[in-house]
């Protein structure tokens, strides 16, 4: 197990408390369909036994790289986690499907594998959108030009002309043509909406 951590000292001497410092490998997540990068993980607390059963409290650290929500760029994104997990050995013959489901994760043999926690807690504490800056200007509606980086003038072109004069390109002035173009043309032409 590449993520694991040795109990065997816990399992020993019940009540006796482990400190330990860990480096924990943390697969890419797939989260609302954007792929986010983990760098790894560094877990550090402590072990106490307790019978067949070890818990882990502690703090789990960790970068993210996420996409900016205006403009797309990668963001680094520090977490911080804790960690207050149990772990517990099958007795023979019991199946994982008859435990219930708030029963301690698995330990097998003498080793505990962090890697699902690790990546559970660290998909829970990623924020729902993050922000490359506060003044990120984002990406230009009509051609996609990171404007942060590029004087986009499509919205310029747009406002510049009387409302409803054709422009080459054989959209009107004004309008923005964007998914939900149509839709703000179906509001607009039925004011009792």
């Amino acid at each position: 197990m590449p993520n694991a951590l040795n109990v065997s000292q816990a399992l020993k001497t019940p009540g006796q408390i482990f400190p330990f410092s860990t480096e924990i490998e943390v697969e890419d997540a797939d989260v609302f369909g954007e792929t986010v990068h983990f760098a790894p993980a560094e877990l550090t607390g402590t072990l106490l036994g307790a019978g067949d059963t070890v818990s882990v409290r502690g703090e789990l650290r960790c970068e993210a790289t996420m996409a900016c929500a205006r403009c797309l760029r990668p963001v680094a994104v520090p977490l911080r986690v804790s960690v207050d997990e149990r772990f517990s050995r099958r007795r023979d013959g019991a199946e994982e499907e008859d435990a219930p489901e708030d029963e301690a994760r698995r330990i097998d043999g003498a080793q505990i594998d962090l890697t699902d926690c690790a990546r559970e807690l660290l998909v829970l504490e990623l924020p729902m959108r993050v922000l490359c800056s506060e003044g990120c200007k984002g990406l230009c509606p009509i051609c996609g030009a990171d404007r942060n980086e590029v004087s986009c003038t499509c919205l310029a072109d747009a406002s510049d002309a009387p409302e409803g004069t054709e422009r080459p390109d054989g959209r009107f002035a004004g309008e923005v043509t964007n998914p939900f173009s149509a839709l703000k043309a179906m509001i607009n032409s039925d004011e009792e909406v």
